[in-house]
């Protein structure tokens, strides 16, 4: 009867528990990424890695895909920056864009970078040093409205929970 009044409470506990990883991306320490509705996580196949590798600059920082986020009016890249800092990748993107930017803030902290790689493509790019730790959000949709609404600087930075 101890027994099954202890599978029984287990069981329960584990019910009333709310999972995290449905709405949010684990990504180290108690840093996590927001899902939203649409949003789900991808297996990082060759073809979505050769999609993500395509938009990179041809420098030598390097930024592996860690996560892929896939909605059907959008898709979230997100990558672990290594050996880098924010001032290196500020400085790649004023070299490889000066006259197709759109929008660059920086701080010590920050960088986001939006630009359109042609007609239909608009670009946001995002990075944040949380805990010693660098983060670089690649962002990538078809839509107007949706890069001036959900790819800004504070909607990006807002869907980090610490």
């Amino acid at each position: 009867m101890k027994k099954l009044f202890s599978i029984l409470f287990i069981i329960f506990f584990l019910a009333c528990t709310p999972n995290k990883e449905k709405n949010e991306v684990f990504l180290f320490n108690d840093t996590s990424f927001k899902l939203t509705a649409g949003d789900s996580i991808t297996d990082l196949k060759y073809q979505i890695t050769e999609n993500y590798q395509s938009y990179l600059t041809k420098s030598n920082i390097q930024i592996p895909l860690y996560k892929c986020i896939l909605n059907k009016n959008y898709r979230i890249y997100i990558g672990i920056p290594y050996n880098t800092s924010i001032k290196k990748l500020i400085k790649i993107q004023i070299i490889d864009h000066p006259a197709g930017q759109v929008e660059l803030k920086t701080d010590t902290l920050s960088y986001f970078f939006k630009h359109q790689n042609n007609d239909t493509t608009y670009i946001s790019e995002f990075s944040k040093v949380f805990d010693k730790n660098l983060i670089y959000i690649l962002a990538i949709t078809n839509s107007k409205m949706i890069s001036d609404s959900l790819f800004k600087h504070t909607e990006l930075s807002n869907r980090f929970i610490q």
